[in-house]
């Protein structure tokens, strides 16, 4: 599995529906320097600091 399916997958769970993570995923975020979240974790680096993100939101930090 690659970095945008796992992405997807925790957003989804993080969230609770496909449609939710949708927007997320796919609205840039200042937390990537005005990319959206899929964008930003292409790379290895990037996939990272998205999870961890997830991470916030889940712990009730809004991003």
């Amino acid at each position: 599995m690659n970095h945008l399916e796992l992405i997807r997958r925790q957003a989804e769970q993080v969230f609770g529906n496909k449609a939710k993570a949708d927007v997320w995923l796919n609205h840039p975020k200042t937390a990537f320097d005005g990319s959206t979240p899929l964008e930003f974790a292409q790379t290895e680096a990037g996939y990272e600091l998205v999870k961890a993100e997830l991470e916030r939101v889940i712990h009730g930090y809004v991003c």
